[in-house]
């Protein structure tokens, strides 16, 4: 039962309305303050993110919203520790190893957004933290049930452990990929915890409930919805803090570690994570096939297609979303359809198949789309240059 606290902190006769609306209104108004004080500093710490040839964004933008959240997880847990015995000792060990994984990565995260980090310190303190997360609390799915058709895929620990470590380490990365347009990864983590909860029966807890209303503060400040709140990121720090969460919760109910229960298939988990999976392989795949290396920096993930083809960010936010709750939602379908785990998982395959050859073929439209862009904006100039002189030309024929 060790896992029991990520999930439900709150036993379930205590979990009533009035306590998850408490929960929220603290958690939400917690990180809206947060990110005022920090928004004021983070230019003094140099802790912003400046424009360049990759990041479209106008002026320096305070990089401290993901620092923000986890200040506001933290307090939360610390907060409902000492009110009516929320907490049993095995659950108040359990957030504790969670949130001490998690503040590394933050950490992390934040130095990597002040000066950055190398590919091998970024990777290697990525993998301590799952190997914390992993030890901490034993989240570790051996029996992948029946993926292929052929019986349960049982792992011994020797597969199992590096498995793990290697899901961990990818859900982290994808969701930090997806963070590209004001409110995209906020909304893909919503969408997440929203189909998590859905899937699993499980009542919110501590950490879901904290999330949901540190991320509905945060949008309030990253999508400018007021003038009194300044607009910030997420930063590497947050991004990474909001994947390992997902993750977290996932293995939890994976591994069987909620009570002794699986209350997820792992096939039924990948339509959780689906759209944020298969942006991260279909880019590393693409800059594999190009020479180039999987961990380089471009422009080439499905919000930057959305840019690339003219769409508006607030539009491209709205599409992509609508593609991340597709997928949990087809998951559901499956799910509630009775469909066998062979079924959703080659389903869940063949839809990263054709995810695959409809990204290689916008891009193509997008590439030409640019080119007549150019060309039409050369011969604009060309004109405009033509006129300029056609004008110059006749003063100085009135002249003589």
């Amino acid at each position: 039962m060790a896992t029991y606290g990520i999930i439900q902190t709150l036993p379930p006769n205590l979990l009533t309305v009035t306590d998850a609306a408490q929960q929220i209104s603290i958690s939400f108004s917690l990180t809206l303050a947060l990110i005022i004080v920090f928004a004021k500093f983070a230019p003094r710490l140099g802790l912003v993110d400046k424009p360049n040839q990759r990041k479209k964004h106008a002026g320096d933008v305070p990089l401290v919203g993901g620092i923000a959240i986890l200040v506001t997880l933290v307090c939360s847990a610390l907060i409902w520790q000492g009110s009516d015995s929320v907490f049993s000792a095995s659950s108040e060990a359990t957030v504790s190893v969670f949130l001490v994984a998690a503040s590394m990565l933050t950490i992390l995260g934040v130095v990597d957004d002040y000066r950055g980090v190398s590919v091998l310190t970024r990777t290697s303190v990525e993998i301590i933290v799952a190997l914390i997360l992993i030890e901490g609390l034993d989240l570790i799915p051996r029996n992948l049930g029946n993926l292929i058709g052929t019986g349960n895929l049982i792992m011994p620990d020797e597969i199992a452990y590096p498995f793990t470590v290697v899901a961990i380490f990818g859900v982290i990365n994808a969701y930090n990929m997806l963070d590209g347009i004001d409110g995209l990864l906020s909304t893909m983590v919503l969408i997440t915890v929203f189909a998590f909860h859905v899937f699993s029966g499980l009542k919110p807890g501590l950490i879901t409930l904290t999330i949901t209303a540190a991320l509905a503060a945060f949008l309030v400040s990253n999508l400018s919805l007021t003038r009194f709140v300044p607009k910030t990121f997420l930063g590497d720090a947050g991004s990474k803090l909001l994947g390992f969460t997902v993750v977290s919760l996932i293995l939890a109910v994976t591994a069987e570690q909620v009570a002794g229960k699986k209350y997820l298939e792992p096939v039924t988990a990948l339509y959780l994570v689906g759209l944020p999976l298969f942006d991260m392989v279909f880019i590393t795949l693409r800059r594999i096939y190009g020479g180039r290396s999987p961990f380089s920096a471009d422009r080439t993930h499905v919000h930057h297609l959305m840019e690339a083809l003219g769409i508006s960010p607030r539009r491209a936010l709205a599409l992509i979303g609508c593609g991340g709750i597709s997928l949990p939602l087809m998951g559901l379908i499956l799910d509630y359809g009775d469909a066998s785990t062979p079924q959703r998982f080659y389903i869940f395959v063949g839809l990263f198949v054709l995810y695959c050859l409809f990204m290689s073929q916008a891009w193509r439209v997008a590439e030409r789309y640019q080119s007549m862009r150019r060309k039409l904006a050369t011969l604009e100039s060309n004109e405009h240059d033509s006129s300029y002189s056609a004008m110059r030309f006749e003063r100085k024929s009135d002249e003589s």
